[in-house]
């Protein structure tokens, strides 16, 4: 019982890192969009530049809060500390990565061929990339 109960905390700061994180994303994103980055074609760089941001941040506060113990776990010794957050790191990027297709695919899929509306879209979306990036990091990258 109380594993259930820590894996259920880990998903519920998991969605509130995930929550912030957009906040970052969208936040990042406007601000370069509207100063440095104009029109379509620099909306496109502002939002490479934001989605990169945003895993920084979602690294960052997933190691700090979500998946604590297990980040201190997997930094090992003193001597290997570097080296394995850079694994760890590289491997969050990864999934990242992968959650991003997921929700992209997702978001097309459930667009086009159940022709839904798109804010139903973005939450078919939202939960499949969620859902995959939560078991990925917790299994895989924090492992």
């Amino acid at each position: 019982m109380k594993k259930d109960k820590k894996e259920i905390m880990q998903f519920v700061k998991f969605a509130l890192v995930g929550v912030s994180n957009t906040l970052v994303d969208w936040a990042v994103f406007y601000i370069l969009a509207l100063t440095i980055f104009g029109g379509a074609e620099g909306e496109s760089t502002a939002k490479g530049i934001a989605f990169v941001v945003a895993v920084v941040n979602s690294f960052i506060w997933n190691s700090v809060w979500t998946f604590k113990e297990e980040f201190k776990q997997g930094l090992g010794s003193k001597k290997e500390k570097a080296r394995r957050g850079g694994i760890i790191f590289l491997r969050f990027i990864l999934v990242s990565l992968v959650g991003w297709i997921v929700n992209y695919y997702v978001f097309k899929y459930t667009r086009i061929n159940l022709a839904q509306a798109s804010i139903i879209a973005l939450v078919a979306a939202s939960g499949a990339a969620t859902l995959w990036n939560f078991f990925a990091n917790k299994l895989w990258t924090y492992k």
